[in-house]
């Protein structure tokens, strides 16, 4: 059924197809679609280079519409997925540092038996919580150099199992309804053939071809999604890394740290009403409560026709030649020490409420870590009447 996401209101939808086109007017019954160029390149040039940034949260955009002209006109969704497909992942690192504290509480004399009854109490107290915008230790410059991206489209007869417009992922496309079949544009008919219609090959179609298929497939109850992800690239390296520097702080509670991409996917569903209602909260946490999922889950399995064909993959490292090059010259470790001053110092501070470090917050902290080292010990903005044996577990007994 899915989680609906709260920034399906109409108002955060991304540009529609004839904002995005520049210059192009709302389509009419006789215009032609003009194919998106793509976005300008200051969008990832801006992205890779040192921003003071003040702004305490990472941009969120919608990852789900309900557009009807996208399920409908092949190159409004062509040029949206060209759009997205420009736009990088937004790496996050989340930093989370929690511990138990047991508290026991006298009640009053139990008449019954004469006696005292003490009762415990578990509560988690958490010390630290912060995020790092991790873009500029991750995404490469494409402009310098385009290998650092790649757009997968699949073919058909490549071999991988994907939601090739099936309920279920499969390695061949099967075309939905009676024999229906899709015309394919020609040059008579006024198509832009460098960016409209099928590749007639045995490589199957391109993304203008997965475009139109998506458009033209009867199915009432249908999706196509798009990911972007970073691939070779280990986290788990910077997790342990930074791990290591908090316990050397002495810190002893339950260290939570995790990256993930609050931008990883986009879907565009057909505005039918059980789509409409499968992303509708009210409706979704309804049928959770009174245990409807178990009937419209199936429902919604059996009539939904699911397209996910296309993936826009970043690489963090690559091989060029004998040699392992990085997206942003480090590696993953060279990545976490660069991190770690900042990440200490903010779990010193007691960082809270999940706030993103500020490109100035992140200036601050280092050089406060810096002057502590000079000194022999740690810097503070903040203080607070507790510090050794930071994130124990504790038990309080009863008063």
């Amino acid at each position: 059924m899915g989680k609906p996401q709260p920034s399906s209101n109409s108002n955060d939808l991304p540009p529609p197809y004839e904002e995005v086109v520049a210059g192009h007017t709302p389509l009419d019954d006789g215009d032609s679609p003009l194919p998106l160029a793509g976005p300008s390149t200051e969008t990832l040039r801006s992205h890779n280079q040192p921003q003071a940034n003040l702004k305490p949260e990472i941009t969120k955009r919608p990852s789900i519409t309900l557009s009807p002209f996208l399920s409908q006109d092949p190159s409004a969704l062509h040029s949206l997925i060209s759009h997205e497909a420009r736009l990088p992942p937004q790496p996050v690192l989340s930093v989370r540092g929690v511990h138990q504290e047991t508290r026991a509480t006298r009640n009053d004399r139990n008449e019954s038996n004469n006696e005292n009854r003490n009762e415990t109490r578990t509560e988690s107290v958490v010390d630290f919580d912060f995020r790092i915008d991790m873009a500029n230790y991750l995404i490469g410059n494409v402009d310098r150099d385009p290998d650092w991206h790649e757009l997968h489209v699949a073919r058909d007869g490549d071999g991988e199992k994907l939601y090739r417009g099936g309920r279920c992922p499969s390695r061949k496309w099967i075309p939905s309804g009676r024999g229906r079949c899709i015309k394919l544009p020609s040059i008579e008919d006024g198509a832009d053939t460098e960016n409209v219609g099928l590749v007639e090959d045995n490589e199957g179609p391109d993304l203008m071809g997965w475009c139109e298929r998506f458009c033209q497939d009867p199915s009432p109850v249908k999706s196509f999604t798009f990911t972007r992800h970073i691939e070779k690239f280990d986290s788990s390296i910077i997790t342990s890394a930074l791990t290591s520097h908090l316990r050397n702080l002495g810190y002893r509670g339950n260290i939570l740290i995790s990256t993930s991409f609050s931008n990883n996917s986009f879907t565009v569903y057909s505005p039918h009403w059980i789509n409409r209602g499968r992303n509708n909260s009210f409706v979704y946490y309804t049928c959770l409560i009174l245990q409807l999922w178990v009937i419209t889950w199936p429902i919604i399995w059996l009539l939904e026709r699911r397209y996910e064909v296309v993936r826009s993959v970043w690489l963090f490292s690559r091989e060029v030649g004998s040699q392992r090059v990085y997206a942003c010259n480090q590696d993953e470790e060279h990545v976490a020490e660069e991190l770690a001053p900042v990440v200490t110092q903010a779990a010193w501070e007691r960082r809270s409420d999940a706030k993103f470090l500020t490109d100035q917050d992140m200036r601050l902290l280092r050089r406060l870590e810096r002057e502590g080292q000079e000194r022999g010990g740690r810097m503070l903005v903040v203080s607070w009447d507790r510090i050794s044996d930071w994130g124990q577990d504790e038990y309080t007994s009863a008063i």
